[in-house]
């Protein structure tokens, strides 16, 4: 009767590494394909570019898989400051600005919130001292073509309504970031 008890466990043990492979395989697979479609779509565009019709060195999908996969990825949370917010409010405005960037990027960027979520989905929260100077980092961040989110306080608790509490930006690549808030200090 032990024996049998043995063999069940080693037969689910078996299973749990057969799914945990296919998924891995799977997720693999995806993200080959997307690269490749992006290195069709870049290759197009170059061509089209040069004015070439066709031909054009190919491009190593593997590498740029392995990069996507090493590349690290974040999204920061900008908190005012002057606000004095709370604690427990701060990290409610944090969670609609982190919530809300996702739900843009998932539409606008699906391969970088894919590439976030694949290495940890980070997200940094970092001060800043006005309105002014979170609207113009707003600004710079969507000048680099980055994806934000701008969080307006309902006003039933400590700030006054319609107060810009949060900007979120990401998820992107860290450099991406670091360009535009990289000066900022942690909250």
């Amino acid at each position: 009767m032990g024996d049998h008890k043995l063999l069940d466990t080693t037969q689910i043990v078996n299973g749990i590494a057969v799914l945990l492979s296919f998924f891995v395989g799977y997720k693999y697979a995806l993200k080959r394909q997307e690269l490749k479609e992006q290195t069709d779509n870049n290759s197009k565009k170059t061509d089209e570019a040069k004015g070439a019709v066709g031909g054009g060195g190919s491009t190593n999908v593997s590498a740029k898989l392995f990069a996507s996969f090493s590349h690290n990825y974040k999204m920061v949370l900008l908190v005012r400051n002057d606000l004095k917010m709370g604690k427990g409010k701060i990290a409610a405005q944090c969670g609609h600005g982190a919530v809300g960037a996702y739900q843009k990027a998932v539409h606008r960027t699906p391969s970088l919130v894919r590439a976030w979520e694949n290495t940890g989905c980070a997200k940094v929260a970092l001060k800043v001292e006005s309105e002014a100077e979170m609207m113009a980092l707003k600004r710079a961040a969507e000048a680099k073509g980055l994806n934000t989110c701008l969080i307006r306080d309902a006003g039933r608790t400590q700030i006054e309504p319609n107060s810009k509490t949060v900007l979120a930006i990401g998820p992107a690549a860290v450099e991406a970031i670091d360009q535009v808030t990289g000066h900022l200090k942690l909250l």
